[in-house]
């Protein structure tokens, strides 16, 4: 009798340990919640107390814990998003209204004249200069042969006319004009002339003097000179 009973008793002993063998097997091959951890849970920057079974997620790449619940979706409007896929349109800058007219630079005042009212009656003269002419704003170059001169006035221009021989260079008789001009405040610039001529613009403010230089068959350079001076600025 006692014999039976310790039969039955190591069958049953047997079917327990199989059993117990069973689970372990099972368990073994299939991975509990609480062992299984993501590869960021896992990483140096991941909190040990929570794992995945916790419901917490683990730190994102830039190192800043973010959750589930934290994330901003298209749908709320949350993120970079606002409803539109992720990406928002940023609003053009608008410059603030112009509330006065920008002003330039002053335009430069008309220089003072050279001339003065009453003019000089209109007049020619021959081989000298006629009564009237304003010597003291255009004068001859030294050792000039006046051929003629004019004068004509017209409200508050007085127009000049003149022309003569002088017994040097073409680019002397300009450099003598230049010299009496440009100290009065007039700039020069090259002017267009006839082949075999020079010829020079001065100009100050409304006055303008322009020379012609030619040479004539014996070699003498010949200029004829036409000009207006204003009395008064227009």
């Amino acid at each position: 009798m006692m014999a039976r009973r310790l039969v039955i008793a190591g069958i049953c002993l047997a079917v327990l340990i199989a059993a117990v063998a069973l689970v372990l097997d099972q368990m073994a091959s299939k991975p509990g919640p609480v062992t299984a951890q993501s590869p960021a849970s896992s990483s140096p920057g991941a909190n040990p107390s929570n794992g995945t079974a916790s419901g917490s997620a683990s730190p994102s790449p830039s190192g800043s814990p973010t959750s589930g619940s934290s994330e901003s979706s298209p749908a709320d409007g949350g993120g970079n998003g606002a409803g539109d896929g992720g990406t928002t349109a940023k609003p053009l800058e608008v410059l603030p209204p112009v509330t006065s007219t920008p002003t330039g630079l002053p335009e430069p005042s008309a220089p003072a004249p050279l001339i003065t009212a009453p003019l000089p009656k209109s007049g020619t003269a021959k081989g000298s200069l006629v009564e009237g002419w304003p010597g003291s704003v255009v004068a001859m170059p030294a050792g000039t042969t006046v051929g003629s001169t004019s004068i004509s006035t017209s409200g508050n221009v007085l127009q000049l006319t003149a022309d003569g021989i002088v017994g040097t260079s073409q680019e002397d008789v300009l450099a003598a004009f230049r010299q009496s001009l440009v100290p009065q405040g007039f700039w020069s610039e090259d002017a267009t002339a006839p082949d075999g001529a020079v010829a020079a613009r001065f100009v100050r403010g409304t006055d303008i003097v322009t020379v012609s230089v030619s040479v004539t068959g014996t070699g003498i350079s010949r200029f004829q000179l036409l000009g207006s001076l204003h009395a008064a600025a227009d």
